[in-house]
């Protein structure tokens, strides 16, 4: 069964990637250190750069934690996190809320626009 589980997902993520026309696929998360699920994608998708996001920059098991460090950036400063373009939906949201503690809530002032890029620098 995980042989089968394994394979649907390289499958499901090559037919993604040649819809989208990608030519360079960064990996990360748990299936990036998965030795049969990166030979299956390989053997999908030979004519696309297969990358770790370590090899980036970007630490592969910290995909989640700097994910949510960005919603909560965006949500602090009224920004929105879901836009229709990539979930479907029909109109931008800002995501999740703030809840103040023991102390009144002091929030940044919310900016007009969003950031163009992320840049993740290692001290």
């Amino acid at each position: 069964m995980l042989a089968t589980l394994t394979r649907l997902t390289a499958v499901t993520v090559a037919d993604a990637c040649r819809e989208h026309g990608v030519t360079r696929l960064v990996v990360s998360g748990g299936g990036a250190h998965n030795p049969t699920l990166m030979g299956m994608l390989v053997d999908e998708l030979p004519d696309v750069d297969l990358t770790s996001s370590d090899e980036v920059g970007v630490a592969s098991d910290a995909k989640e934690a700097l994910a949510f460090a960005l919603l909560g950036y965006l949500t602090v400063h009224g920004l929105p996190g879901a836009l229709p373009s990539g979930t479907g939906a029909r109109h931008a949201s800002v995501l999740g809320s703030i809840t103040p503690g023991r102390q009144p809530l002091r929030l940044p002032a919310p900016v007009d626009t969003a950031p163009h890029r992320l840049l993740i620098a290692a001290d």
